[in-house]
């Protein structure tokens, strides 16, 4: 499961695979989860240029192998630091509020 988490943020994050060097250097920082268990968001650092960002997902059980998909496709946001990451993710998911102080 966590080798999906770190294919999806390869994509989103950069424009490496995982058969590319470096892309090691993309760590999750942190996943907080809704209330209802159904959602997260997970933090990440891209440690080669310090660049932050992160991901809202939802867990997918409509096909017969669930997992946990993207809530919008294309490049996460890149920010500075971790806490603008934390900053935005406050500001644009609304249950993120609810578990982060």
């Amino acid at each position: 499961m966590f080798d999906r988490l770190f294919y999806a943020l390869s994509k989103i994050f950069t424009d490496k695979t995982p058969e590319t060097p470096g892309l090691e250097d993309v760590k999750l920082m942190r996943t907080v989860h809704a209330p209802d268990g159904k959602h997260r968001v997970c933090f990440f650092k891209r440690e080669e240029d310090g660049v932050c960002g992160y991901r809202e997902e939802f867990y997918d059980t409509s096909s017969m192998e669930a997992f946990w998909r993207p809530v919008s496709s294309g490049y996460a946001k890149q920010y500075d630091s971790m806490e603008e990451a934390e900053a935005a993710a406050k500001a644009e998911v609304p249950w993120v509020r609810l578990v982060m102080p």
